[in-house]
């Protein structure tokens, strides 16, 4: 079920493609020798890591050390470069019992010319007292080297999803699931097809299978699917108890299809 899931790493590629072109083109890339490759990553993961400090601490003139003519984009949210250093300072106020903490980790990296693009896990934590409140974010940083000094350009982040926990079922019932389900007016299907105790789906335009995660009797995840339109499947069952249909849908606001099995 990974028709419409591209990762937050391939969107922001295709986002800066014109900006890496233009790079390329006025910087063709060389390959680097090992040490300057680890040197270049070590100073990318430590202004990464200070800028988040910086902020987390409210000290906003740090912060704007480690970035340049700044865009912050987070869903539909577009913020400054000033505008985020007002939110630094707000960081600064001193209330008992409240403390922040940004948090990145799991680095990767890709170098074209003076741009790199990094992507990480970025971890937002906010103390109350003994209520913490945590916000876990895939981030995609665009950096650029300036004068031997790597300077964040662009932040593209989304929220990470986590799976609902897997349920134990009665896998006698799989069976019920196998089949094809032709969606509404058009010529796609949906192949579900058991494998011991698992249960599996395949688009027709599709080249491999994707595991079917039980979330109850009858509901089914995929993993890693978040909440896009593909990341729930509910089967159902007509009045004698035979599954008639599967429907597909985001359990953040129901889009999807519905699709009526065929054989």
């Amino acid at each position: 079920m990974n028709f419409c899931k591209l990762s937050l790493a391939f969107y922001c590629s295709m986002t800066f493609s014109l900006a890496l072109r233009a790079a390329a083109q006025s910087a063709p890339p060389t390959p680097q020798a090992d040490a300057s490759a680890v040197a270049d990553e070590e100073q990318i993961i430590s202004a990464a890591r200070a800028r988040a400090n910086a902020c987390a601490s409210g000290d906003a003139q740090t912060w704007a050390m480690f970035v340049a003519n700044f865009r912050d984009i987070e869903g539909n949210a577009t913020a400054t470069r000033q505008q985020i250093m007002d939110e630094c300072h707000e960081a600064a106020r001193v209330i008992p019992g409240h403390k922040i903490e940004r948090l990145a980790s799991g680095f990767h990296f890709q170098f074209v010319g003076n741009i790199a693009l990094v992507d990480y896990l970025y971890e937002f934590k906010e103390h109350f007292g003994e209520i913490t409140l945590v916000d876990n974010i895939r981030q995609v940083d665009t950096f650029e080297k300036r004068q031997g000094k790597w300077v964040a350009l662009l932040a593209v982040s989304a929220a990470v999803i986590p799976d609902p926990p897997v349920a134990k079922i009665d896998t006698t019932t799989l069976d019920d699931f196998t089949g094809e389900y032709a969606w509404a007016g058009s010529q796609f299907v949906d192949t579900v097809t058991r494998k011991g105790d698992k249960l599996y789906v395949q688009g027709s335009w599709e080249e491999s299978p994707t595991e079917l995660l039980p979330e109850r009797a009858d509901t089914f995840f995929n993993r890693g699917g978040g909440v896009s339109p593909m990341a729930r499947s509910t089967f159902v069952r007509d009045k004698t108890g035979r599954v008639v249909e599967e429907r597909v849908y985001s359990p953040a606001d129901g889009q999807g299809y519905h699709s009526r099995k065929i054989k």
